[in-house]
C-alpha cells in the first residue's frame, strides 16, 4: 500500500508538471477537469490511508479509482503531438494511471463495503 500511495503522489506531481507544460507550450489544451481529478488521485487515496474506518477507506479508494479512470480518459482524449515533449510526457502518466488503476482495482475488488 506504501508502494502505491507513493505512486498516487508521483503521479499527481508529475501530471501538475504536464498541466503547467501544457499551459506554456500549448494553453489551448488545458483542461481544469484534469487538473482536478489528476490532483485527487493522490489526495483522496492518501485520505483513505488514513482513515479509522473501513467505510471511509472504502468511499476515498473508490473516489481515488474514478479520479485516475477520469485522469487516463482525459489525456487518452487529448492530441498534443505537435510537441513531442508533451507527447513523452502523456504517455509516461498514461502507462502510470493504468498502472494505478490495475492497483486500485485489485484493492476494490477485494473490498467488503
Amino acid at each position: 500500500m506504501q508502494e502505491l500511495e507513493s505512486k498516487t503522489y508521483n503521479f499527481t506531481v508529475n501530471a501538475i508538471g504536464f498541466i503547467k507544460s501544457l499551459e506554456k507550450e500549448l494553453p489551448h489544451l488545458v483542461n481544469e477537469e484534469l487538473r482536478k481529478a489528476a490532483g485527487e488521485v493522490s489526495l483522496k487515496f492518501m485520505d483513505a490511508m488514513e482513515s479509522l474506518e473501513n467505510k471511509d477507506f472504502s468511499e476515498n479508494i473508490r473516489k481515488s479509482y474514478d479520479n485516475a479512470k477520469r485522469s487516463f480518459d482525459i489525456l487518452k482524449s487529448m492530441n498534443c503531438s505537435e510537441n513531442k515533449e508533451l507527447q513523452k510526457q502523456k504517455a509516461e502518466l498514461l502507462t502510470d494511471l493504468h498502472e494505478i488503476n490495475e492497483n486500485l482495482s485489485s484493492i476494490i475488488s477485494k473490498l467488503i463495503y
